[in-house]
């Protein structure tokens, strides 16, 4: 039996040609006279005319589509930057404080204000090597508006992951996880706080810890060194009663490491 033969063909010469272009004088309704390439198509005896668009219009295209992505990305940053805020655990009475909002008026406080923002402006270098900070000092005086104006900038100018809280909240969430019925191991809350790129802790040494508590603590910080993961501990203590709380391997490693400021002004709680 005979094979059928098939119904199609490949295009001839008869019914594909090559695009036919040539320049010609033309007028684009918005910019006016151009020279433009109009090219004919003739495929299966159909015949298509397309003419190029003015250099302006392919411009103001282009243009627009880069406005639209650069607009995209710049709303996705945005997105990024309020998810970083959320989930920072910033309290909402220090959420919006900034260093242009810091009152430096004594030689102490500027120093403080300079090298604070001088850590939240040199992130990636501070970054790089773990630097930290240690703010100590009497309530009032700036310690945590500081501390939070370097989370704000950190979190929108470098997308970095930075977590605020207190010893006392870090310390209640790592024993949660000995309870019988916790989907955690005490080790797994442990690497949850030496996770973030920034940890904020606060009111360290409010009360004076159990040896277990002190252990926690210096685990934490411990592994942060290790890690090269800059911390700022916020303390109302004096310096001496601050090395007496966290031990002198802690507070050698943050002297190796970074800055320890005494915040030794008045109270200017309510002015600022």
């Amino acid at each position: 039996m005979q094979a059928p033969q098939s119904t199609s063909s490949p295009p001839t010469s008869e019914t594909l040609h090559e695009p036919q272009s040539q320049t010609v004088d033309a007028i684009c309704p918005e910019h006016g006279p151009y020279r433009a390439t109009v090219t004919e198509y003739h495929i299966l005896g159909s015949t298509t005319v397309v003419t190029s668009s003015c250099q302006a219009c392919k411009d103001a295209k282009h243009a627009a589509e880069d406005a639209r992505k650069a607009a995209e990305i710049s709303r996705e940053r945005q997105r990024r930057v309020d998810s970083l805020f959320r989930s920072a655990g910033i309290p909402a009475r220090f959420a919006e404080r900034d260093f242009d909002g810091y009152k430096a008026t004594g030689n102490g406080q500027k120093i403080a204000h300079s090298v604070c923002r001088a850590f939240a402006s040199k992130w990636p270098e501070k970054a790089a090597v773990g630097s930290s900070l240690v703010l100590t000092g009497l309530p009032g005086t700036g310690k945590t508006h500081l501390a939070c104006a370097i989370a704000s900038h950190v979190m929108r100018e470098y997308l970095a992951v930075a977590a605020f809280g207190t010893v006392s909240a870090m310390l209640r969430r790592i024993k949660s996880t000995y309870a019988k019925d916790s989907q955690q191991t005490e080790q797994g809350a442990i690497d949850d706080l030496v996770s973030p790129d920034l940890l904020i802790l606060d009111e360290v040494g409010v009360q004076i810890g159990s040896e277990h508590e002190k252990m926690l603590m210096f685990e934490v910080l411990n592994a942060r060194y290790q890690e090269l993961r800059p911390t700022i501990l916020i303390s109302n203590l004096a310096m001496e009663e601050l090395e007496s709380f966290l031990g002198q391997r802690v507070m050698d490693r943050y002297r190796e490491c970074g800055s320890v400021l005494a915040f030794d002004w008045e109270s200017h709680r309510g002015s600022r």
